[in-house]
């Protein structure tokens, strides 16, 4: 109970902050003209916007199915999705989307998928989105140094983010492909007090290494899909920029360099997936890059958060049917492996 209590509290410490972020935004914008730039959305634009950013979502999903299908030819499609669409809501209202590392126990759940096959298709996933995210993020950097010098609180903070998704994402393709890790963590066990955890997670690693091994080409598609949700959450954008009438209006390139910093700072682990410091950066780019008026450029940060968690919003009908309960006892755990 204690411990429920500390990760609480520090996550109502982080939404506070994320929530204090916005409100100082909307404080400086002003409530009036805050409130004129959002009365110029177009309603249809809005559901074009929110249809793309369901497709995105649906991309993340079948990039989780792909290596589930490579290591089971019997995994249910519609309900690897649906697992995934829960999974991305989870991730959605948890600090640096950690939320979604809950989804191998959806994919139980919901598909009847073992817990080691779930592992692995989530840590692969999770290991290519951050790579490829983290390459996007560099070019886009780059890209936007060109146009105009950006902003010394993104050149400070981005670094952060991009440190945190590239170590998580390389220390997650060595867990799930490198041998040695075994070997390494196997070591460990010398130690008194975590020879008991240590062997169970040890028996855990190599279960998943096997279930890796049986899709290591389907890395390759993972990675397509990735890239092709950052694309449509580019075209997502794209409609949410035209459904206020900004003026100077970003173009397509603009956005998918967009989305890749925004991705990027979601996963600082200072709010609830970067709830308030996603908005900043987005303001801050619109700004000091393509001249947008700040009370647009919150208007559209807004927009883009709301749709793009709200349409997130399908994965509560699995996690209703499931429960939210999950039984977290190693021992009982390693029974599932």
């Amino acid at each position: 109970m204690k411990r429920w209590l500390k990760v609480s509290y520090k996550t109502v410490i982080q939404l506070l902050i994320g929530v204090t972020v916005l409100w100082v935004l909307v404080q400086i914008v002003g409530q009036d003209k805050l409130f004129y730039s959002l009365t110029k959305l177009d309603p249809l634009l809005v559901i074009l916007a929110a249809a793309f950013f369901i497709v995105a979502s649906l991309f993340v999903s079948l990039a989780l199915y792909i290596p589930l299908k490579s290591s089971s030819s019997t995994v249910s499609s519609p309900k690897v999705i649906l697992a995934s669409f829960a999974g991305q809501l989870l991730s959605d209202l948890t600090p640096s989307r950690s939320g979604y590392f809950l989804t191998p126990f959806l994919l139980k759940g919901l598909a009847e998928v073992p817990l080691s096959q779930g592992l692995m298709s989530v840590l692969a996933t999770g290991a290519i989105n951050s790579i490829v995210k983290v390459l996007l993020c560099c070019i886009a950097l780059i890209y936007f140094i060109r146009l105009a010098p950006l902003d010394p609180v993104i050149v400070n903070v981005l670094p952060i983010s991009l440190i945190v998704l590239l170590a998580g994402g390389i220390f997650l393709l060595l867990v799930i492909m490198e041998k040695r890790m075994v070997n390494i963590i196997k070591k460990l066990e010398k130690i008194p007090l975590l020879s008991k955890w240590i062997g169970r997670f040890v028996g855990v690693l190599e279960k998943v290494q096997v279930e890796c091994r049986k899709s290591k080409r389907a890395l390759i598609m993972v990675g397509t899909l990735i890239l092709l949700s950052v694309i449509a959450n580019a075209a997502a954008l794209k409609f949410v920029s035209l459904s206020l009438q900004l003026h100077n209006p970003p173009g397509f390139i603009d956005f998918l360099f967009m989305v890749s910093i925004g991705s990027a700072l979601m996963y600082l682990p200072v709010t609830i997936a970067g709830l308030g410091v996603q908005e900043a950066g987005y303001v801050i780019i619109l700004q000091t890059v393509f001249k947008i008026p700040m009370s647009e450029a919150l208007a559209f940060a807004l927009i883009a958060r709301a749709l793009f968690t709200g349409t997130d919003i399908i994965g509560i009908f699995p996690l209703l049917k499931i429960g939210l309960k999950v039984d977290y006892d190693s021992s009982s755990i390693q029974q599932q492996l």
